[in-house]
């Protein structure tokens, strides 16, 4: 393949053109704040890499604390369903992850992993496994697994030492199996996040036993990918905004409809279909307003030629005969799902022209949207889904020209709602109580983002210039898409990054593939055209892994730089995916504003506190920031921790009508909240014997036939139905008050009781206080006298779940091991457990424990400036 220079004169013509009749736009009033940032002490800051380690690990100490950390939040930022795939390949770049989706499947969350930890500094390992793939991190002289795709950690027998993936499988013995030695031995006995020894995992998808994790760390099924991380990262988030723009970011969806959604992997389907339970997707909504007067356009439009403003307000051509334009940015900050534009037009006759286009490659491609074909006063709805789906930034033009006079065509007024698709468990959280929200600005510079697609010729539209190149029509996924066509001649594509205003910096680079004898990536770039390059970087190491993730900043450009090429070029003995390739790339122009200065903010929080009775009461409040960095507080009341609704930002307008402070008025006063990390004691009840008044029915496998099941010491799993029953002894209503008595052999000291409780039907889930089913405890010493200890309290909130209690992917307690505290402890022989079912109840397990210790647990969240 020849050389092909398409070098395309787009940008000279929309951002070095004229921006304006008689010589420019006048200088604007500060108009444009950028980056900005909005974090709570309630959750990690996602904005980049460096802000999520920090936020999460910046205040624990040791790697194995920072690990956990990371492993705990997550846990909360992803659940486990089919993953999200973009441009062919499931996505491993953990705040676009984290900030817009939370689709992950085990191999996606263990290559985040890797990408986080890597940036921690630590050494990884990517790891598939029997019908599963996790990673693995290495500190303190050894390696460890964490598993965020079931949510569970191992420790060898110790307790302490967090496992590796090696020993989780292999045959072993101590304590805790009664010296018996067995395959799996850690997996099945010594995993911190099991209902129990031979338990389920906690914190899965679906019920999940030990037995079935052993099986997935079988020796012979390991096989260390030593070649691969299945990592990404070069994602950040980027909100800025301008006079006349709002941003709301709702915690839940906004509906099902395609407009809501970025379809998942190119076939069109809801990502949120397959798994709907773990209502992920959250939606924003950003709208902008532009002021088409003559002092106000000019701090809304990103660039213009021959268009001027006219009083009282709207755009026409500056001339007659002349086709004018002005264009609009849109940068979405979470990825955008759909658009509307609303526009007035007037267009006085059929020789004058009106029309809407859009770009998605930074004006590289247009698509027409809208053309006028009648005349008078036109007003379009457009509703726009494919042609926007999975941007960050639209470009909206407008084109008028005018045949006869300047005034025969106009636009008077132009709204554009663009809908945005979000990962509802990473935005800013609010706990119960104090809660500290951080307002700060980054570099106050805009951004020019480009992250093109590589498969089959879908890069085409974004390069300026190529040779030699060759796709895969799919990703390949474990190398890389594009390569060289022929062996031993280079290939190469060029980028072009064009900014409206004088470009500050420009980070490039991507994620490699270099296998083949003498391969090598190069990395340049030019800022004149390409007439000199600056080489940056030279991938020339073949040694493996063959997973190579680099970026270039320059921060040194020459003085009035608007334009930049950035230059890929391969060469290898051997061509193909498999010798030298590239898997994806991502470049970042930052310019200085179009309208710079500091603006104050308004942001509101939105939330509904939750009552005694489960009721919501809706408050908000509105706080405006003059100067950053900026913190406040939000206290929330109510008895349990709030119901987000949404999230706004905006400029604060000089004169405002909004009513800051609290909604209603109320300061509740509240202590900033800690969660409790607690600690079971022995279980009294375990092999134990013990009687049933009312023997259980059976059903759904319900039974207990050898008289075994309630205190075998295996506590069945965290959901209802299904398999669950199984694991349980199940009565009805038919059964009347079964009492369960189990007899410890002889007098011990109790301090709580625990009863695991699942279900055949329905499935009441304990966080909503749905359970009508009663348990009430007793004691005796001499299996004669009872004393009554009160019932068990199955109106679960979720603040007071341990915060080392991993709750199932879809946040219920359908199936759960509740915890009786006593005042004091009691001296007792006999424990009975006497059962009033209001549904067809299944119990699996019944305990007396020597003590349970409750710890106050600060998840230590570190602020931007901590």
């Amino acid at each position: 393949m020849n050389c092909v220079l398409r070098f395309k004169p787009w940008a000279r013509f929309l951002f070095l053109s004229v921006l304006a009749v008689a010589g420019g736009l006048p200088h604007s009033a500060d108009a444009q704040v950028c980056n900005i940032k909005v974090v709570t002490d309630g959750n990690p800051d996602y904005s980049d890499m460096s802000s999520l380690i920090h936020s999460a690990t910046g205040n624990w100490s040791t790697p194995q604390e920072k690990c956990w950390a990371m492993f705990y939040w997550n846990h909360i930022a992803r659940r486990q369903t089919s993953p999200m795939i973009l441009h062919g390949q499931e996505l491993t770049d953990p705040i676009r992850q984290f900030n817009d989706y939370g689709y992950t499947m085990c191999s996606t969350v263990a290559g985040i992993n890797c990408g986080i930890w890597h940036h921690m500094g630590l050494p990884v390992k990517f790891w598939d496994i029997s019908l599963h793939t996790v990673s693995e991190v290495f500190y303190a002289d050894r390696w460890h697994m964490y598993d965020n795709s079931m949510s569970a950690i191992y420790t060898l027998c110790d307790g302490v030492t967090i496992a590796g993936v090696e020993e989780i499988g292999q045959d072993g013995a101590c304590a805790a199996s009664g010296g018996q030695r067995e395959p799996g031995h850690i997996a099945k006995y010594h995993c911190l996040n099991a209902t129990s020894p031979n338990g389920f995992l906690t914190g899965a998808d679906t019920p999940r036993d030990l037995a079935q994790e052993y099986r997935c760390f079988q020796p012979s099924g390991l096989k260390h990918r030593w070649y691969y991380h299945n990592w990404n990262w070069g994602h950040r988030y980027v909100l800025n905004l301008r006079e006349g723009e709002a941003y709301t970011r709702y915690y839940h969806s906004l509906g099902t409809q395609p407009e809501c959604y970025v379809p998942n992997g190119g076939g069109g389907k809801d990502p949120e279909a397959v798994n709907p339970r773990y209502r992920i997707r959250g939606n924003g909504v950003w709208t902008f307003e532009p002021r088409l007067t003559p002092a106000e356009y000019p701090r809304g439009v990103q660039a213009a030629s021959e268009m001027q403003a006219v009083s009282p307000a709207g755009l026409q051509p500056s001339r007659a005969g002349v086709a004018a334009t002005a264009v609009f940015k849109i940068q979405s900050a979470n990825v955008t799902a759909s658009q509307e534009i609303r526009a007035d037009f007037f267009r006085q006759s059929v020789g004058d022209a009106a029309a809407i286009d859009i770009s998605t490659t930074n004006g590289m491609t247009w698509t027409r949207v809208w053309q006028a074909g009648d005349t008078g006063a036109l007003r379009p709805h457009l509703k726009l889904m494919d042609q926007v789906s999975g941007a960050y930034e639209v470009l909206v033009r407008v084109t008028l020209q005018a045949a006869v006079a300047a005034s025969d065509v106009r636009l008077d007024g132009l709204r554009i709602t663009t809908t945005t698709m979000l990962n509802s468990k990473t935005q800013p959280a609010l706990r119960w109580g104090r809660n500290t929200v951080h307002v700060d600005t980054g570099d106050q510079s805009d951004t020019v983002v480009l992250w093109p697609e590589l498969q089959s010729d879908r890069y085409q539209p974004w390069i300026v210039a190529e040779q030699n190149l060759a796709t895969r029509a799919e990703h390949p996924g474990y190398t890389g898409v594009l390569f060289a066509a022929r062996p031993r001649e280079e290939a190469f594509m060029v980028y072009r990054l064009d900014t409206p205003a004088d470009m500050t910096r420009l980070v490039y680079g991507g994620r490699f593939y270099n296998r083949a004898p003498r391969a090598e990536i190069r990395l340049a770039h030019s800022f004149d055209d390409g007439r000199t390059w600056i080489e940056t970087y030279a991938l020339t190491s073949t040694e493996p892994p063959w997973d190579v993730i680099h970026y270039e900043t320059v921060n040194s450009l020459p003085a009035g730089t608007r334009s930049a090429l950035v230059r890929y070029r391969l060469k290898a003995d051997q061509a193909g995916p498999a010798a030298c390739s590239i898997y994806g790339v991502r470049m970042e122009a930052n310019h200085v504003p179009v309208s710079a200065g500091f603006q104050p903010l308004e942001v509101t929080f939105r939330w509904n506190e939750v009552q005694p009775d489960r009721s919501l009461v809706a408050r908000s409040q509105t706080q405006r920031v003059e100067q950053v960095p900026f913190r406040y507080t939000i206290d929330t009341a109510g008895a349990d921790h709030p119901v987000v609704d949404s999230l706004q930002v905006q400029l604060a307008a000089a004169e405002s009508d909004a009513k800051y402070g609290y909604s209603d008025g109320c300061e509740v006063g509240n202590e900033r909240f800690v969660d409790r990390w607690v600690t079971y004691g022995t279980n009294l009840l375990v092999g134990k014997p013990y009687t049933v008044s009312v023997p259980p029915t059976g059903q759904w496998g319900g039974s207990d036939p050898d008289g075994k099941k309630l205190t075998d010491g295996i506590v069945g799993p965290p959901y209802a139905g299904g398999t669950a029953p199984q694991t349980a002894c199940l009565w009805d209503t038919q059964c009347g008050q079964p009492e369960i008595t189990v007899d410890i052999g002889q007098t011990a000291i109790i301090a709580a009781f625990r009863i695991d409780m699942t279900a055949g039907w329905p499935w009441w889930d304990a966080l909503k206080g749905e359970i009508q089913d009663e348990v009430e405890v007793f004691t005796s010493e001499d299996g004669d006298r009872y004393v009554s200890h009160g019932r068990f309290d199955f109106n679960l909130w979720r603040k007071d779940i341990p915060i080392n209690h991993m709750l199932p992917d879809e946040e219920t307690a359908k199936g759960f091991n509740f915890t009786k505290l006593l005042p004091t402890p009691v001296s007792a022989r006999f424990v009975r457990f006497q059962v009033t079912p209001r549904r067809a109840v299944g119990i699996s397990e019944v305990q007396a424990l020597d003590f349970v210790k409750y710890e106050p647990f600060d998840l230590r969240v570190a602020l931007p400036a901590d």
